[in-house]
């Protein structure tokens, strides 16, 4: 076998990786980023942050480097992308995503029916806020004012548990399927906060997704057999942000043909359309 003929690791282009330890929760993390294929603008790359990285960073490069690409010799478009996943994972991490993404709520278990612990989102959301954006903001060029969060599932539950009490960590929320049920209702209830921090949130799931948990802000006028419980939940928790952050831009969209495990194919699209509109 020839030099040129021996196997090599397929490796995506302009990508790095390193493991980092969360102080607040005590556990290691696989940070991975990719760089556009264009020069930062002039106030720096605006960066999107994707939850569940092991599985969902690849996903939101190819989706950047493909929905975005200006024609064969043009350019994409400038954000950079960073995934948050965990070291020695394929997909998913379940017992580490169960607890870094669900918010602890009184009265609740501190493990749910699979003894997975729970409720240590408030110590991840500050592991991204001490730590991780400010090591990314070290080591790039980027903007501040323009960092968007992905998440779906649990990952979508912790986009908008940020979105509701810390609004300002970053400008862009994008939650997928997410787990509205949680804490029978938990995100209804949280405190209002300032509406001084004007945050953009697109909310989505797919039209296969079937309900088998309870949904919420619905009334027996209002719910409809027709649609799936989990995209009757997301359209209500929708309106509800619209009606309770009047000074936020809410979007909502519902995927056709798809469920609660292939709905973040069509997702990427409207994510990719909705970043884009925040940099103009």
């Amino acid at each position: 076998m020839t030099a040129n003929s021996a196997t090599q690791p397929v490796m995506l282009p302009d990508t790095q990786q390193w493991i980092m330890h969360g102080d607040a929760t005590g556990r290691d993390y696989l940070i991975q980023v990719s760089l556009p294929d264009a020069p930062p603008p002039a106030g720096g790359y605006p960066v999107l942050y994707v939850l569940d990285g092991n599985a969902r960073f690849p996903l939101a490069v190819v989706g950047r480097d493909s929905l975005t690409l200006r024609g064969p010799d043009g350019g994409t478009s400038p954000w950079l992308v960073v995934g948050i996943g965990y070291p020695d994972t394929r997909r998913f991490n379940s017992p580490a995503r169960s607890e870094d993404y669900t918010p602890a709520v009184s009265n609740m278990p501190a493990v749910d029916s699979r003894g997975r612990s729970v409720g240590g989102a408030a110590h991840f959301r500050s592991f991204l806020q001490d730590q991780l954006l400010p090591r990314i903001a070290e080591r790039f060029d980027v903007d501040s004012s323009h960092r968007a969060l992905l998440g779906h599932s649990y990952g979508g539950l912790f986009a908008l548990y940020t979105a509701l009490t810390r609004p300002q960590l970053f400008s862009d929320y994008i939650a997928i399927s997410p787990s509205l049920w949680w804490g029978n209702g938990f995100l209804y209830k949280l405190p209002p906060v300032s509406d001084d921090v004007k945050a953009r949130v697109l909310l989505g799931a797919g039209d296969q997704e079937r309900g088998r948990r309870p949904a919420f802000a619905q009334t027996p006028a209002t719910r409809s057999d027709s649609l799936p419980a989990m995209c009757d939940n997301v359209a209500c928790f929708a309106r509800w942000l619209k009606s309770h952050h009047s000074a936020w831009t809410v979007e909502h969209r519902m995927f056709a043909g798809v469920g609660h495990g292939d709905v973040m194919w069509p997702a990427m699209r409207a994510l990719w359309t909705f970043l884009d509109k925040s940099e103009q």
